[in-house]
């Protein structure tokens, strides 16, 4: 651990010197941006003690998750349930607090995805580096504004830095289903804001409700195709639309996970599975302790049997020991 502090220090030492020696930044910026690497490096500090106490007092193994491809999700749980495992969930990611919405007139999406997953964000790409993502909010929709193209991506972020104006109200028409001239009114504002702003991105709250249905027809009808990237057991994943060799889109969701966990002479096997097909699989022991991985695998291929899942797929699963501290 006294390593990772000197690494941290030497990292921060370098980081402050650099800013100080980059003669085009004023002193404010200078001070600014050491102050904020002064906080990432107490946080990361932080981050690290908090690892500390989370495996002082047990070891495990654990894996990076991977993906089974279609499953029964349903039926899984009920295994889960039918062979006495504790079961636990539904989570979203690892909060059993919903997150995001769930559009109610999107049938395609619920038969795609079930009918409890969540619509988190969209992702409209002007070009490859210039772009703006949305989060819904209790007052309705967060959109900030990115230009990676710019010289210096720290500097105030500025209105000739945003994507042509024309291409930004029809986005606004189509997500919110507003007309153009209120379009070009949220247009003024975001320019407004950017020009009243110090950040490097250019940020607006919008008190509307997202028109996914509208958003999610528009990239199926603007791609040529897309693709979703796999889940790993916390059930967050991307879907990607494309036109040709073009990003023009990114949906973001979530879906359930489950955990499904076996008490085994004072050993805990936990499987989180999602409703994608994702699992990610672990072991808590107690501090310094170990199992032959011969047993430990043998367990979670009785546990995948008993859940209706292929037994095979557990070896090829990498696990990695994790020791506790004392």
């Amino acid at each position: 651990m006294n390593y990772l502090f000197i690494v941290l220090g030497v990292v921060f030492i370098v980081m402050v010197f650099w800013i100080w020696k980059y003669k085009n930044w004023s002193n404010i910026k200078k001070v600014a941006l050491t102050i904020i690497l002064a906080a990432g490096l107490l946080a990361s500090v932080y981050a690290s003690f908090g690892l500390i106490l989370i495996y002082s007092d047990h070891a495990g193994y654990s894996t990076t998750g991977s993906n089974l491809g279609e499953i029964d999700y349903d039926e899984i749980i009920s295994n889960a349930k039918k062979a006495e495992y504790k079961v636990d969930g539904p989570y979203y990611v690892n909060t059993k607090d919903t997150i995001g919405v769930h559009p109610s007139n999107i049938k395609e999406l619920d038969e795609r995805f079930g009918e409890d997953y969540r619509f988190l964000s969209v992702t409209y790409y002007y070009r490859e580096n210039v772009y703006f993502s949305t989060w819904h909010s209790e007052s309705g929709t967060d959109i900030s504004f990115y230009n990676e193209d710019r010289p210096d991506t720290l500097a105030p972020f500025k209105p000739e830095d945003l994507p042509p104006d024309e291409w930004i109200v029809e986005k606004f028409k189509l997500m919110f289903g507003i007309t153009e001239q209120e379009s070009k009114d949220y247009l003024t504002q975001l320019k407004d804001s950017i020009g009243n702003s110090q950040e490097v991105s250019g940020k607006i709250s919008i008190k509307e409700e997202l028109d996914i249905a509208a958003v999610y027809s528009n990239l199926k009808e603007t791609s040529t195709y897309s693709n979703a990237s796999p889940t790993s057991g916390e059930g967050w994943f991307k879907e990607t639309f494309y036109n040709q060799d073009k990003k023009i889109g990114v949906l973001d969701f979530l879906v359930t996970n489950t955990r499904v966990i076996l008490q085994d002479n004072g050993h805990e096997y936990m499987i989180k599975i999602d409703r994608m097909g994702g699992v990610d699989i672990g072991i808590k022991l107690g501090a310094k302790e170990q199992i032959p991985e011969e047993e430990y695998r043998r367990i979670f291929k009785d546990m995948f049997v008993n859940l209706g899942l292929p037994a095979e797929k557990v070896d090829e699963i990498e696990f990695e020991y994790i020791p506790g501290l004392w």
